[in-house]
C-alpha cells in the first residue's frame, strides 16, 4: 500500500489498524483520526512526535511474537551450527556423505542474551532446557530479572559467551550497542543472533568481525536496510544465515497480534486506552 492509499483509506476514519507500514509524520494528517492501533510491538519507525502533535494515540501489540520470535532463535542457531542448510544442498545435488558437515551442540555452551524483556526470558528458558549455561546484559536492570538471571556487563558478556542473542529495541541508548570493541572481544567461535533490529548492532563491525574469522558466523533477521540490498555483502559470506524479518511471523501470532489490537480498539472506544505508547497524548506523563 501506496502512502496515499492509506490516507485516502484513513481520510474519515476515527480509528487505523495498522500492520506493517510505516507512519512518518503525514500519516496523521487525518483530521478524525483519533487511534492507530499497531499490529506489532515495535514503533521505531512511527512518528510519535507527530502523533501525539496531531492528537492522535498509537497502541501497539506487545508480548504477541514472545514464542514465535524464542523459537525462531533456536531454530537460526541450530541450523547454522549443524549446517542444515548446507546438507540440504549436497543433498539435493545427489551428495551423501555421512562424514561432512562436523556441528557443534548447545549443551554446557554460554547463551549470552543481550535485553531481558519477555522475549530474552523465553530464550533464557528455552537456553536451560539445552543444558546451556545463561547470562545476560541489559541497558536496564530490572531487579525483578535479576533473580533469574545473572547479569554481568556487556563486555564480559561478550568475551564469555559462545551464542549472543540480541533483544533490546531500538532506541538512542541502543543503536550501534554491538560495536567494534563488542566483537574484540567475543570468542572465535561466537555466533550472533539478531532478530531484535538491525541497527542494535554495528553492521560495519560485524562485516570486518565476519569477513576476518574473529567470530564463527552470525544468524540475523533484522538489517539496517530493508529489504536487504542485493549487493549487500552479508549475502556473499559463508557464515551467515539470513531470514527476511519473519521471526514474529507464525499462524498464532497473527491471530494474537489481531486478538490484542481489536482489543486496544475497544478498550480506548470504552475510555480505558491500553498499550499506548504516545501517554502524552492522553494528558498522562510517559
Amino acid at each position: 500500500m501506496s502512502m496515499e492509499e492509506y490516507l485516502c483509506r484513513i481520510a474519515e476514519a476515527d480509528v487505523a489498524v495498522v500492520s506493517h507500514f510505516k507512519l512518518p509524520a503525514r500519516s496523521f494528517d487525518s483530521s478524525t483520526l483519533k487511534l492507530v492501533a499497531l499490529t506489532r510491538t515495535g514503533y521505531d519507525d512511527v512518528d510519535l512526535d507527530a502523533a501525539t502533535l496531531k492528537g492522535v494515540a498509537v497502541a501497539n501489540a506487545p508480548g504477541y511474537s514472545n514464542e514465535a520470535v524464542a523459537e525462531h532463535v533456536f531454530a537460526m542457531l541450530l541450523s547454522f551450527i549443524r549446517r542444515i542448510s548446507e546438507a540440504d544442498f549436497w543433498i539435493r545435488e545427489e551428495k551423501f556423505d555421512c562424514t561432512a558437515f562436523e556441528g557443534r551442540e548447545l549443551r554446557g555452551k554460554t547463551m549470552g542474551i543481550i535485553g531481558t524483556g519477555q522475549i530474552g526470558l523465553r530464550v533464557a528458558e528455552i537456553a536451560r532446557c539445552f543444558g546451556m549455561d545463561v547470562i545476560a546484559y541489559d541497558v536496564r536492570r530490572n531487579p525483578a530479572v535479576a533473580e533469574k538471571l545473572r547479569y554481568v556487563g556487556l563486555d564480559r558478556l561478550c568475551a564469555e559467551s559462545d551464542f549472543i542473542t540480541v533483544h533490546l529495541p531500538l532506541t538512542s541508548d541502543t543503536r550501534g550497542l554491538i560495536d567494534e570493541e563488542s566483537f574484540r572481544l567475543m570468542k572465535p567461535g561466537a555466533v550472533i543472533i539478531n532478530t531484535a533490529r538491525g541497527p542494535v548492532v554495528d553492521q560495519a563491525a560485524l562485516l570486518r568481525a565476519l569477513d576476518e574469522g574473529r567470530i564463527a558466523g552470525a544468524c540475523l533477521d533484522v538489517f539496517d536496510q530493508e529489504p536487504l540490498p542485493p549487493d549487500s555483502p552479508l549475502l556473499a559470506m559463508s557464515n551467515t544465515l539470513l531470514t527476511p524479518h519473519i521471526a514474529y511471523n507464525t499462524r498464532e501470532a497473527k491471530e494474537q497480534s489481531i486478538a490484542i489490537a481489536a482489543e486496544n480498539v475497544a478498550l480506548y472506544l470504552s475510555g480505558k486506552p491500553r498499550n499506548i505508547v504516545n501517554p502524552a497524548v492522553l494528558g498522562v506523563k510517559p
